[in-house]
């Protein structure tokens, strides 16, 4: 097992409804297969909230991660988002990172949102700074228009990570230029996926994270349900492929990558034993 105790599923939704009712069962198979820490994703202040009643209920497993997601830009009103962002900052604190947050120009999730995007990518990048909290960031299909922001308002000291990144390695360098680290989940899996096996192979492992993105993106030996964090488990067997390393090590290598990013070396200190309920 690792020498932090535990792995570390880096981005994941078990406060999403479609988990109602099942969060103790999916979290104690994940323990069985050594994943005991589980960091969310946000999506909106009702987001927020479900991640604050499943952190009361797993303590010591769940990390909180606050932001306004593109796919909430996309389908409510400026006034709305303003009053969002104004709770973002209030909120923040109690978070370990801001996100997700980012630009989604693919057409049908984008609308007549580019705007509104924008600007919620913009002011988040400003609160992170103000929150002094790491980025989790949502990228597709609006890549270069992510950087011009990113270089115009600048990165939270921390940084931050790409999540579910699924690019080339020239894309993948654009980002680790910035000093972001990139977040890969399931869709490595994929024998056909050759572009983001090549860019995995390029990445350099101390920036390198993984991720189930639960309950989406599931890899294809869970293809047709919901996909559960111990999914993780084939991504890293696909990156020991890819880079040579047993599958242990990309989920030790990966777990302290998280711990060093997040600032959250103390995690270890908590028993993988301690009770769910």
């Amino acid at each position: 097992m690792t020498a932090f105790g535990r792995w570390i599923d880096a981005h994941g939704h078990l406060a999403d409804v479609r988990w109602d009712g099942k969060e103790s069962e999916i979290i104690e198979a994940a323990q069985a297969k050594g994943i005991h820490f589980f960091m969310q994703g946000g999506v909106g202040p009702e987001d927020w909230e479900r991640q604050r009643r499943l952190k009361a209920r797993f303590p010591h497993h769940i990390g909180l991660c606050y932001g306004v997601h593109p796919y909430w830009v996309a389908d409510h009103s400026d006034e709305e988002l303003e009053e969002a962002l104004n709770l973002l900052a209030q909120e923040l604190p109690e978070a370990m990172g801001l996100g997700e947050v980012g630009l989604d120009f693919r057409p049908h999730i984008m609308k007549d949102s580019r705007d509104r995007q924008i600007t919620a990518f913009e002011e988040q990048l400003e609160i992170s700074h103000i929150g002094n909290r790491p980025v989790v960031l949502h990228i597709v299909q609006a890549h270069d228009e992510s950087l011009m922001i990113m270089d115009l308002f600048g990165l939270p000291p921390q940084k931050g990570m790409v999540h579910s990144f699924n690019g080339s390695a020239h894309k993948a360098q654009d980002f680790l230029k910035r000093g972001l680290h990139l977040s890969v989940g399931g869709p490595v899996c994929r024998e056909d996926n050759q572009k983001l096996h090549q860019a995995v192979k390029e990445i350099p492992m101390e920036f390198l994270l993984i991720e189930s993105d639960s309950p989406d993106q599931a890899p294809p030996a869970f293809k047709g349900q919901l996909n559960p964090p111990e999914s993780i488990w084939e991504v890293a067997k696909t990156i020991g492929k890819l880079k040579s390393l047993d599958p242990l090590e990309i989920l030790d290598i990966t777990t302290g990558n998280f711990h060093r990013l997040f600032g959250s070396t103390d995690l270890h200190l908590v028993d993988p034993k301690d009770s769910l309920h």
